[in-house]
Parts: structure tokens; sequence; C-alpha cells
């Protein structure tokens, strides 16, 4: 079952690689005529109600193809001022023997709804919450009492809000949608529309669908706090994944450390907070953070113990990577249950037991109830029950403190809110990407500060693309 999110990221994992999504609205557009050909044959009247979205694009497409064995109407709300989404736009230069009606009135919509033997929802493909809008909740509602057979694309219109379309069949793509069952869908019937296993398995620019936007009043500390635990041993993974922590856009970056590391930390860092760490500063920080990064250069002292031991305790979202990792697989603190594990190969050995595999990371995941990110030349990135493949980066990304920019960047998007599967899996791609971009200009001569220098760049590529900024 594939979540509304989900979805819309194979959308863009599509369009990254084929810079089109008109011929998955094509595809959509047939499989809905096939089903309404195969339940219903021709010689109907048939009538499409049209939102001005993508979903409404499939059914305009639809009732395009169905036109020339049935006669066929089209209700179509726009937006205010006239418009409907470009892939929408792109469905009518291709409509034949079809009659539209925008906008149409109470009057109109009862009429058109009188005359049709079969209707076909397209108002609405992703799932909307609470109270519906008009005029689409007086269209909904007017479609139920007909007691006509609807047929309803991809989703049931309304499917999660208070008033939702009540159809006999839906006719959905790919996989079937969270929350769809016969009694609220009807019959379901699954079109496999041209999505690739590799678009669905492997990490792609659609993982920024997962990424929280700004709200309109945002203020300081409304978009996360982290806490890092970090550079104890070696201050310069510490800093490393601190700064790259602040380019998943939390708030807030505070650091614990040692009482003789803080001039050393305190000199360095200017955007993050820099405290001297104790177990009841500790246990006060914690209980403000929405995310905690430790192991990397904290070294395995008595003190690193009792800090990832509180960290457990906690319960909060956590990434640990490096000592953290080792202390784990030296059986001195438990595995963590919910918390994203950032090891390369002999770690992943040191922690497991295990040879890195696709198959003992699944493995290991599900049994520990956490998620592994495994890196690589191909990271894998698994909860045990959804893997991911992250592909690409360069060679020059076995540097030293690559790491350790992964796992402050996975942590700040937790911190920022995403999930900690989803932001691992965006933290990885963008990582990887970063190096791919330096490279374009610089070759192989970068380090690890320069990764985390272009994060933002790379963030901003990818965001733009999927909020049509760019």
């Amino acid at each position: 079952m594939m979540d509304f999110e989900e979805s819309k990221r194979i959308d863009f994992n599509y369009l990254e690689k084929y810079h089109d999504l008109f011929p998955l609205m094509r595809n959509a557009g047939k499989a809905v005529y096939e089903s309404i050909k195969d339940f219903y044959g021709g010689g109907k009247n048939v009538l499409f109600v049209c939102g001005k979205g993508n979903n409404g694009g499939d059914g305009l497409i639809a009732a395009s193809l169905l036109s020339y064995e049935n006669r066929v109407r089209i209700l179509l709300f726009t937006s205010k001022d006239g418009q409907v989404s470009e892939m929408a736009s792109l469905a009518i230069r291709e409509m034949k023997n079809a009659s539209i009606i925008k906008n149409p009135s109470k009057d109109a919509i009862k009429q058109e709804l009188s005359w049709a033997e079969v209707i076909v929802d397209a108002i609405m493909g992703t799932g909307v919450k609470g109270k519906m809008r008009e005029p689409y909740a007086s269209v909904i509602q007017e479609i139920n009492r007909t007691g006509k057979p609807v047929i309803s694309v991809d989703i049931p219109s309304g499917l999660g809000s208070d008033i939702v379309i009540k159809p006999k069949i839906t006719v959905t793509f790919t996989d079937i949608k969270e929350g769809m069952t016969e009694a609220n869908s009807g019959e379901i019937v699954l079109k496999d529309i041209g999505i690739e296993k590799p678009l669905i398995e492997n990490a792609g620019m659609g993982e920024m669908v997962f990424f929280p936007v700004y709200a309109p009043n945002t203020h300081k500390g409304l978009n996360g706090r982290l806490l890092v635990i970090a550079g104890w041993e070696h201050h310069g993974a510490g800093i490393l994944s601190s700064q790259a922590a602040l380019r998943g856009l939390p708030d807030l970056v505070e650091l614990l450390v040692p009482e003789e590391k803080y001039t050393v930390f305190a000199g360095k860092l200017v955007d993050q907070m820099v405290s001297i760490y104790n177990e009841e500063t500790m246990r006060k920080l914690i209980s403000k953070s929405n995310g905690i990064l430790a192991g990397p250069g904290m070294g395995k002292s008595y003190e690193a113990v009792k800090a990832l031991e509180l960290i457990i305790k906690s319960g909060k979202y956590s990434v640990l990577d490096a000592d953290a990792i080792r202390l784990t697989g030296e059986g001195l603190i438990s595995v963590m249950e919910g918390a994203v594990y950032t090891p390369h190969s002999e770690e992943f050995k040191s922690l497991t037991g295990t040879e890195a595999t696709m198959e003992n990371a699944v493995n290991f995941a599900k049994e520990n109830k956490c998620i592994i990110l495994l890196k690589g030349m191909e990271d894998i990135i698994t909860d045990g029950r959804r893997t991911i493949v992250s592909r690409g980066g360069t060679p020059r990304m076995a540097t030293g403190g690559t790491g350790d920019v992964l796992a402050g960047l996975t942590a700040g998007l937790i911190a920022r809110g995403m999930k900690p599967f989803r932001a691992a899996v965006l933290a990885s791609f963008i990582n990887k990407k970063t190096a791919e971009s330096i490279e374009k200009f610089s070759g192989s001569w970068w380090n690890s500060s320069d990764l985390v220098e272009n994060l933002g760049p790379t963030m901003k590529e990818f965001f733009d693309k999927v909020n049509r900024k760019g």
C-alpha cells in the first residue's frame, strides 16, 4: 500500500529520469478507458467530472479515448482564474469528440448527472483531510445522490475528508493507495502505467517531497533543535557533522563537549551553540531536542557510554554513527529502537556480526526495529520493511569526513521534522549528488569541508524542482 507522498515521490523520480510526466498521464488515461470499456462496453452516456489537477488530466485523456465508442460529456472545474495544471492543460489539447463545460452551475451539474448512465470521478487524486471545500463538497454529494455507477480515478475524491465519493469501481495506478478498501473504494482495479521498479526502489529527487516547507508564521524553535554529541576525541568529525546538520535547516544545533575541548569547538563554530558536557545539562538538552546525533569522533570513554545510555533511554529520534556503532557492536550499549545507524561495511560487521549485504541489513533492521544506512558505492537504507538504494556519488567520497557529513545531514533533517527513514534516504541522495556536482568543477581536488559548503545549493536545486520553482 502506497501513501500519497510516496506516489508523488515516484512521479518526481520518473520526471528526473525522463524529463516529462505526460507519458504517465497518457498511460493512466488509457488504463481508465480500458477499465470502463471492460465493465460497461460502449454506447453509454458517460459523464466525466474532472478537477484542475493531474487527476483531472487523467480523466480528460480517458474521456477523449472513450468518446469514439460512447457519448461523452465533461464537467471541468478550474481555478478562479480559469487555469488548470500544466499537465491537465496538455490533456485538453488532445481532446476530441467530447463536450466540456467549465465551472458548471448547480443546475447544469444536476442536468448532466441526470443525463449520465456512468459517472467518472476525476476530481482530485490526493488525500484530503478535514472539511471538503466548495464547489467540490456539493458536487460529490450530488454524485452520491444519483445512485448511478461511479468509477473513481486513482482514489475516490475526498478520501480522508468529511465528504467522499462512493464509487462502484476505483482504477488505481502502480499500487493501492493508503486508506483504500473495498468498503470505501468499491472494486479496486490495479493498473501498471509504466513505473519501473528502479524508480520505486532507488533514491531520486522525489525524496525532496518529504522535506517540510516553512510554515508562513514560523518562528525560532518551531523548526527543530538538534543535540550533537560528537568530536570528544577527534574534534574534526564533530565540527563537520554539526556544520552539515545545519543544512537540514533545523533552527538550532547544540553541541555538548568535554570541558577540555570547549575552546576548540567554540573557536571553530559560529552558527551552533557549544556547551560543556555533564549529565544534568545533557538531560535538559535532550528534553528540548527534536533529534540527536551521537558518535562521530566521540571516542569510547566511560563518559561516552553513559551519554549514549541517556540517549537510548530518552527514546528521541537519533542518528548513531562511528564510535556509537562500535560501542554497540562491543556490547557496551544496546541497540536503540527507531534509531538510524550509519555504518560502513566494517562497522556493519562489528555491529551485526554479519557481512555487509542488503539481506543482512534488512534482517538486522527488522529484528532490532531500527534503520540501517549502510554506506558504500551504493548506500542501502532499510527499516526492515522498506529498502531503498541510493546510487551515484564519486570515488572521492572515500575520503575521511564524508560519513560525518552524511550523519550530520541526516540528523539535521530529522530535527527539522522528517521521519528518520525518509531523512536517511534524502541525506544519502543529497550527499552523493553534491559530490557529483563538485567534481564537475573541481575534479577530485576537494575535501569534506567543500562537501558541507555545497550541500545547500544541491538541496535548493532539488527543492525548487519538486516545488516548481526552477
